[in-house]
């Protein structure tokens, strides 16, 4: 199932600031996204290691997401807690086209 998040690129710029996490809930999934210039990375907002959400962390200078609870911070690139200690971040897979930027829930 495609979710559709935004209508254009210039929606995704005006909505969401460069490298600060946000909720968004698509049908029954709590998912965090964050843009990175026209780039948007989506994975699932339950921290893999307490369930935290990670739309409340922030990201660092490293390109990493620090979970909010217990600071475990996770590579935005490869999805991997940067100490192996935890099962790395669930990505959702995003889709760019005429129509928008869709989030790709069938998996």
């Amino acid at each position: 199932m495609m979710f559709k998040l935004f209508n254009t690129k210039e929606d995704l710029e005006k909505m969401l600031q460069n490298n600060e996490p946000r909720l968004v809930i698509a049908g029954n999934k709590n998912i965090c996204v964050v843009r990175q210039g026209e780039r948007l990375i989506a994975f699932e907002n339950e921290c893999p290691h307490m369930k935290e959400g990670l739309s409340g962390g922030l990201v660092n200078y490293l390109n990493e997401i620090v979970c909010p609870l217990h600071t475990y911070k996770f590579n935005l690139i490869t999805g991997v807690e940067e100490k192996q200690r935890c099962a790395p971040l669930t990505f959702i897979e995003v889709k760019h086209s005429e129509e928008g930027i869709f989030l790709n829930l069938a998996k």
